[in-house]
């Protein structure tokens, strides 16, 4: 069973999109007057139109509503984030999104990973195995990421594709 909307805060956490992300979505938006130069009931946006994160504010203290710029409808509207899908996070098959991260290391050997998509900067407080690779690292703000296999010697910064694992 999911929580109503009225139990839900948003607000509590980050956004799940970002500026510039190309979302999809997830339902039909009618104009409900608030659109103007457009009828009462027609509709703004089809399920499956392709848009892009321009704005992100709140509503009711409780809510991210997006500005979706709807470039080939011509409209901007504002979602919410269960109303859209993003286009530029990719997930495997056990849900785990796959991101691009770059993972650099200072010169007294600490780790450190960016996450653009993001706009994060973390530490890497743990890391499973010593040669790095093909193993996990755990970030300063808990998350897990799962790096791919490669070289011991590979050069940073270097900007790869690693799986966020989910939470237990």
């Amino acid at each position: 069973m999911s929580a109503r909307d009225s139990e839900v805060v948003e607000l509590d956490g980050p956004p799940q999109f970002t500026y510039g992300e190309k979302v999809i979505s997830r339902k039909y938006v009618k104009n409900d007057g608030t659109y103007p130069l457009r009828d009462i009931g027609e509709v703004l946006v089809h399920k499956g139109d392709v848009g892009y994160v321009t704005s992100i504010g709140s509503f009711l203290q409780q809510f991210y509503i997006y500005g979706v710029d709807f470039v080939d409808r011509g409209c901007l509207v504002g979602m919410k984030g269960r109303e859209l899908e993003s286009l530029d996070q990719t997930s495997n098959e056990k849900g785990e999104s796959i991101m691009k991260i770059t993972l650099r290391k200072d010169k007294n050997g600490n780790l450190s990973v960016y996450v653009p998509k993001k706009d994060l900067e973390q530490d890497v407080v743990f890391t499973e195995k010593a040669t790095l690779w093909g193993g996990q690292i755990t970030l300063g703000n808990g998350w897990k990421l799962q790096l791919p296999e490669m070289a011991v010697d590979t050069p940073m910064p270097i900007t790869i594709e690693a799986t966020k694992l989910n939470e237990e």
